[in-house]
């Protein structure tokens, strides 16, 4: 990819993290997150309830939760096919996977491989910093509870929680 357009991508996902995060409480995020064997997630965002207080959160609150919840998702400025076949591996360890695009390509892109795949498919406009939820199917457990347990011991141990 050229340089100019991997700027572009790294902006738009950048742009898109604000927003998205920015709209959230409690949690742990990260960028480019790579698990072997499913590709690298552009972003993933890990929530779990507590009966802690917000201000509490802690690695035991984490870890003490069986209803961890994982959500993986697959950025591009262009292709939402190439996009779609990301997330769908995303789905062997998150609970959701999506695919954000800009409007314009949302509206080429194929609803219907999105639905078939239990991919969501988002749209993020990085002028206004707006979401647009097309598609997002219900949470379900990941695809592979091994892989889930794989992505949950990565991201604590790149979240120091450990």
């Amino acid at each position: 990819m050229p340089t100019a357009s991997k700027r572009g991508e790294s902006n738009f996902l950048r742009a898109f993290e604000r927003a998205y995060l920015g709209s959230l409480s409690q949690g742990l995020a990260r960028a480019e997150f790579d698990l072997s064997g499913y590709g690298i997630a552009d972003l993933v965002w890990v929530s779990w309830q507590s009966n802690r207080r917000p201000d509490e959160a802690t690695a035991v609150g984490f870890a003490e939760r069986p209803k961890v919840q994982i959500v993986a998702f697959e950025l591009k400025l262009q292709d939402w096919r190439r996009a779609l076949r990301q997330a769908f591996r995303y789905s062997y360890f998150a609970n959701l996977a999506m695919v954000v695009v800009p409007p314009a390509v949302a509206r080429r892109a194929q609803l219907a491989h999105f639905r078939q795949l239990g991919v969501g498919l988002w749209t993020f406009d990085a002028e206004t910093g707006r979401i647009r939820r097309c598609f997002t199917p219900r949470k379900r457990q990941p695809r592979s509870a091994v892989a889930q347990q794989k992505a949950l011991a990565s991201l604590l141990a790149l979240a120091k929680l450990r």
